[in-house]
């Protein structure tokens, strides 16, 4: 049911508007009467009405001084103005204050009918537009935190990449991963300072924000171009003490783009904030120190990492092989994999995969019966000239003598 107000200092008039709304409305509208301007300010404040008519000429408080009142307490209200006087000064002002009609007295049965009809139908349309925006809010609500629990589960392997996707949506064309460790945890007031860093990190960049435990939060922070992350995220780690009101230390991945791009950089993370010396400090994982203990985080199902190199580069070696993409395949930034493969090895990635280039190459030549030529370009080389001089280097013999060789012994 709706309501509506009638503030007309003439008892005749409201009595006669009320008997036409209700024969034409039956059992649809509570109606509420006003004498005066004060009158109907108060019966607004109380009752909250659907629809005012307003009468401007009124004892006391006149009905534009009304209006101007009510609009302070109530911007949705449908205001129509009842006046026997024509005025365009009224109507003029009237409009700034958001009024529906403006209808001269007496207006006739039909007219009104009318015009109610309209208001109803504004009314109606205007609650549903608020329902559908609220309804909105929610689910958009909803699917931020329900994409935040797929991109954690997404990270932690327990979610693929497309069903995680259906939840969020949300891709950047390049970000990095930052995780922040508080140094004191109160299951209590989790969700406080859970919400406290969101808005604190949100503020400054788009991002997706992903609960980890009690005392860790995983950040996946959209690049700018050019952007100096390390002297940015220290300036964050600052923002969020004050915010949070205890230290904290960050963890600072490299800058990726892509759902694996992202993986790598959220393990980079990881590692990271694990070997920060001391809380209101940031470390990337670039500067992590290589040990065996750094090593052992990066174990996979099938093998260590150096382990999946030499089975990738077993498979791959005949192919233009950069340290970038094996780097990439095993999820580590380059100048961290570059430390642990020289530490593991003890050779450089280049120095491997050209000894491992010249004993397959070796092999062809002796098992196979290949010419040097067919050798070079089986291994990966595409200049003959070259793969002579690299093959000389590493085994003190031209490829040429290495086949005659081979075959004196044969």
């Amino acid at each position: 049911m709706y309501k509506l107000l009638i503030a007309d200092d003439e008892p005749l008039e409201r009595e006669g508007l009320q008997l036409m709304i209700e024969r034409a409305f039956p059992h649809m509208f509570t109606i509420f009467h006003a004498e005066h301007g004060r009158s109907a300010i108060q019966q607004v404040e109380q009752h909250r009405p659907h629809i005012i008519f307003m009468d401007m000429k009124m004892p006391g408080i006149q009905g534009l001084e009304a209006i101007a009142e009510i609009r302070k307490m109530d911007a949705q209200a449908k205001i129509v103005i009842l006046t026997a006087y024509d005025y365009f000064t009224y109507a003029k002002e009237a409009i700034s204050f958001g009024v529906s009609e403006y209808v001269l007295k007496p207006a006739k049965k039909q007219q009104m009918i009318d015009l109610l009809q309209k208001l109803l139908q504004q009314i109606a349309e205007e609650q549903a537009m608020r329902e559908q925006q609220l309804a909105a809010r929610e689910k958009l609500v909803q699917l931020q935190a329900l994409g935040e629990i797929a991109w954690t589960w997404l990270f932690m392997g327990k979610m693929d990449e497309c069903a995680a996707h259906t939840f969020t949506g949300m891709e950047f064309e390049s970000g990095y991963a930052i995780v922040v460790e508080l140094e004191k945890a109160d299951a209590c007031e989790r969700e406080k300072w859970e919400e406290k860093m969101k808005q604190c990190i949100k503020q400054q960049r788009r991002c997706l924000c992903s609960l980890l435990n009690q005392r860790q939060m995983a950040i996946f922070i959209e690049a700018k171009q050019d952007e100096h992350v390390i002297s940015f995220v220290q300036s964050l780690l600052k923002q969020l003490e004050k915010a949070l009101q205890q230290r904290v230390k960050i963890g600072i991945g490299t800058i990726q783009s892509g759902v694996d791009g992202m993986k790598r950089s959220y393990k980079e993370a990881s590692i990271a904030v694990r070997y920060v010396s001391s809380f209101s400090r940031v470390m990337h994982v670039d500067d992590v120190p290589l040990t065996d203990e750094v090593e052992q985080t990066t174990i996979k199902t099938g093998g260590s990492v150096i382990e999946q190199v030499e089975m990738f580069l077993q498979e791959n070696y005949c192919y233009d092989v950069t340290l970038e993409e094996v780097a990439k395949y095993v999820h580590l930034t380059p100048y961290y994999f570059s430390k642990l493969f020289k530490k593991e090895t003890g050779q450089t990635f280049i120095d491997y995969l050209t000894n491992l280039r010249i004993e397959k190459a070796k092999q062809l030549m002796r098992d196979e019966g290949l010419t040097v030529k067919e050798a070079c370009y089986r291994v990966g080389y595409k200049d003959p000239n070259y793969f002579s001089r690299v093959f000389k280097k590493v085994t003190n013999m031209t490829p040429t003598e290495y086949r005659q060789d081979v075959c004196e012994r044969a």
